[in-house]
């Protein structure tokens, strides 16, 4: 988790944005960014400093929290309602809220949240450090209607067939649906160059560079013009 989890508050009652301030203040892992009193504010906030947290009502002029959160939501803040209004409890949790807190404020239930945010952010950073990993050693493709878990390492280079790309290992290969560019995204940036528009190459399998081709095993591959820097960065 990060040292900070930033919050933006969001309410168009002025004493409940300030209770609001009041109780995230006992806890130092929690850091306000803003209070808004309008949700067209806060969206524009949202858009320009994505906070973790929006601590938000429901009721508000103009745009709803419910709906506020649905114009702006993203995978990375996790939106907890505020309101004097129980009954909209279901809708929220439509959206994937993270809490449903109901005023008058209480300073316990308050805290049962807080903490609760912190340890989900504690646990959905060890996830992605995990996952993270994992993606440097293996890629998951899928060939048709089958699933392949590849290492990394024995990718010898990667070639653009229109919507699909092949990915060649020693004495194998598989043609997936999915356009070059896309699965260059999944690939560790250390270990694998462009080194032309369809080709991508793992560096650690490079035996020769000459002129504007690469060798890799006993295949030649060109070198486009826009890609021989990036190459000769990386050999």
């Amino acid at each position: 988790m990060p040292e900070v989890l930033k919050y933006l508050i969001v309410d168009d009652e002025e004493l409940d944005r300030l209770a609001i301030e009041s109780e995230a203040e006992k806890f130092p892992f929690l850091h306000r960014i803003a209070s808004c009193s309008h949700p067209l504010q806060a969206a524009e906030l949202i858009r320009s400093y994505p906070p973790d947290i929006l601590f938000v009502d429901i009721e508000m002029p103009d745009i709803s929290g419910l709906n506020l959160v649905k114009m702006t939501m993203n995978k990375s803040m996790i939106p907890v309602f505020i309101t004097s209004h129980p009954e909209f409890a279901v809708d929220s949790y439509d959206i994937e809220a993270f809490d449903y807190l109901v005023k008058p404020l209480s300073s316990e239930r308050f805290a049962r949240c807080a903490n609760r945010l912190r340890d989900f952010f504690q646990l959905r950073d060890k996830a992605f450090a995990f996952d993270k990993e994992q993606e440097t050693d293996y890629i998951m493709i899928k060939q048709g209607y089958e699933k392949h878990r590849l290492r990394l390492g024995d990718i010898l280079y990667l070639e653009a067939m229109k919507d699909y790309t092949r990915i060649r290992l020693v004495g194998k290969q598989y043609l997936v649906l999915s356009p070059l560019i896309n699965m260059m995204e999944k690939m560790p940036a250390k270990k694998f160059v462009r080194i032309h528009r369809s080709f991508v190459v793992n560096v650690d399998k490079i035996t020769e560079v000459s002129g504007n081709k690469v060798y890799i095993e006993a295949t030649e591959l060109p070198v486009g013009k826009l890609y021989k820097d990036a190459l000769n960065r990386k050999c």
